[in-house]
């Protein structure tokens, strides 16, 4: 015969028993919501630079040490204006050398000219003569060439944005010095696309423009060239976009570009975590069922559907790895089932 106590227990068990089987019973709870319509923009993200439009750089011609720097950052300069003074004390001991030979050889050009006219000597001892005075004169003028290509001057009326080097450091050919924009200069932004997204892009298409420097302000701009020759080691081809004037940013600073492909007002969206693995869970009659959908593009909370599903389909928002098709469920809405209430 059982005692109170263990009547009461084998009584809760069973209440236990009987309430787990109706809670496993019931419908499983889900939140629903419909497809909405709104604006969806496909966009190619790229990062670049902004500079002088277009960037003016004055460089060495030949390796030399720096000796006199007569220009820096932020001085407006004129055409013609010396900037910098390399060491020519090689090239004015060579000038002097060929300009002596220079002179011999016209010296002897006269004399056998004037020798030639009595006719003491060869027509062809003329020409030899005339020839190495030629010469002579070539030699000088390249020696010439190379000794002013140790002073840099100013290509243009502007301002000096950049200048790299000091006094005595040896810079070795092509070396850029200066960096400059004419006065009044527009900006540009030059990005680097990846070559998967870059025959996408096109001239002529919008771009959407942010930089730190400007929290919460998006500039535009315009897509002007892109180089035909691409970057094999970053897999990337340079864009070039044109800024309007009041755009407010600095030669060097860093700016996001995303790049308009393309735009549709009134795409059929539903939330990201509704979609798994390319379908969507709709609850019909009570009841789950997976319908396959065609995606077109993700934004950062909701996806275009562009094939699957209407605007008036119930959809599952995140819906149960486990669930199952044609299992029962609970609809929770957080709004209104019916759109036209």
């Amino acid at each position: 015969m059982l005692t109170g106590r263990k009547a009461f227990l084998i009584f809760l068990l069973l209440v236990a028993t009987v309430a787990g089987g109706i809670y496993f019973r019931l419908p499983l709870s889900v939140n629903m919501a419909h497809p909405s319509r709104g604006q969806v923009v496909e966009a190619v993200y790229a990062t670049g630079t902004v500079e002088a439009d277009p960037p003016i750089h004055v460089a060495t011609e030949r390796a030399a040490r720096l000796t006199a720097l007569l220009a820096d950052e932020g001085m407006q300069v004129k055409t013609g204006q010396v900037l910098a003074k390399f060491d020519d004390a090689e090239l004015q001991a060579t000038l002097r050398e060929m300009q002596i030979r220079q002179r011999n050889a016209e010296n002897n050009l006269s004399r056998v000219g004037k020798l030639y006219q009595r006719r003491m000597v060869s027509a062809e001892l003329l020409d030899q003569a005339r020839t190495e005075a030629e010469a002579a004169r070539e030699v000088t003028r390249r020696t010439l060439v190379q000794m002013n290509a140790l002073t840099l001057i100013s290509p243009v009326d502007g301002e000096i944005i950049k200048r790299d080097g000091e006094v005595g450091n040896y810079m070795p050919a092509n070396q850029v010095v200066f960096s400059l924009r004419k006065s009044a200069t527009q900006l540009r932004l030059t990005a680097d696309v990846d070559e998967e997204d870059i025959p996408r892009v096109k001239p002529a298409q919008r771009v959407l423009i942010t930089a730190d420097a400007f929290p919460g302000k998006v500039f535009e701009g315009i897509i002007r060239e892109i180089t035909p020759e691409g970057d094999s080691v970053t897999r990337s081809y340079r864009v070039r976009i044109s800024l309007s004037d009041d755009v407010p940013f600095f030669i060097g600073m860093t700016a996001e570009s995303n790049i308009l492909i393309s735009q549709r007002d009134n795409a059929l969206l539903v939330p990201n975590l509704s979609i798994l693995d390319n379908a969507v869970w709709l609850v019909k009659d009570g009841k789950a069922l997976r319908q396959p959908v065609t995606t077109g593009v993700k934004n950062a909370d909701k996806t275009e559907i562009t094939e699957g599903i209407t605007d008036q389909d119930s959809i599952i928002i995140e819906p149960p790895e486990k669930l199952k098709a044609g299992q029962a469920v609970r609809e929770v809405w957080s709004g209104p089932p019916d759109k036209s209430s």
